[in-house]
């Protein structure tokens, strides 16, 4: 498939929304947070997320365009900086735990099983992410889409290889949490796993729904020099 990979610009950010909220409909993690919700929750959470990545000078939005020129994937990739371990912080509580409020406890409400769910998710990723890049500037790919017309066709893999060239000119790591739908992209880019989180969705949700089980895969890409 032909098609360029260039930075998105704020005229884009509607279609990025739309690409994200159509390529997530059939995600159970997704589906379950988006439980009670408004029929427009994801495309609200979205936009105020892609809107923030936007404006964040460590930030870099790509989009993918097919040779019509039609926006048909993106990715956002942000520059984590390097966090000093206190010196009297136990091994067991990682800086971004002293600095702020555990999820589980203050953020999602005891009586919503879903956000409490968002919640253990969350603490998952900070944990592990801790665990392997705290104290190393590095980058994290905190978004991956592809418009659900134009999938496997190398969109994605694309947007991953085009990131990952200008990582490794910078010298810098690079971390994702991968869904089962993203996982095979990320390991034939050379994303190493180093941990899992596994949840019984059907334990946060109502009963009846049959959710099954979903599996976050942690993975880490060391930056490679030239000529690796």
């Amino acid at each position: 498939m032909d098609i360029r990979i260039t930075p998105a610009s704020p005229d884009d950010v509607q279609q990025l929304v739309k690409i994200h909220t159509a390529a997530f409909a059939s995600d159970r993690f997704s589906q379950l947070m988006l439980l009670n919700r408004g029929p427009h929750a994801h495309e609200a959470l979205m936009l105020r997320s892609i809107e923030e990545w936007a404006a964040n000078p460590a930030a870099k939005l790509y989009r993918a365009v097919d040779a019509q020129g039609q926006v048909v994937g993106w990715s956002c990739w942000i520059i984590n900086e390097a966090k000093e371990v206190a010196p009297s912080a136990s091994t067991e509580t990682s800086a971004t735990d002293a600095k702020e409020p555990d999820p589980v406890e203050t953020q999602p409400p005891p009586q919503d099983p879903a956000r409490v769910l968002g919640g253990l998710m969350f603490k998952d990723r900070v944990r592990f992410e801790d665990e392997y890049l705290r104290g190393r500037r590095h980058v994290v790919l905190q978004g991956l889409a592809t418009d659900p017309r134009y999938q496997r066709r190398g969109v994605g893999s694309r947007l991953v290889a085009h990131g990952l060239e200008e990582l490794d000119t910078l010298g810098l790591d690079c971390w994702i949490h991968a869904s089962p739908a993203s996982y095979g992209v990320y390991e034939k880019a050379g994303f190493r796993e180093v941990g899992k989180s596994e949840f019984d969705l059907d334990e946060f949700a109502p009963p009846g729904g049959g959710w099954g089980r979903y599996v976050f895969r942690h993975m880490i890409r060391y930056a490679r020099t030239k000529g690796e």
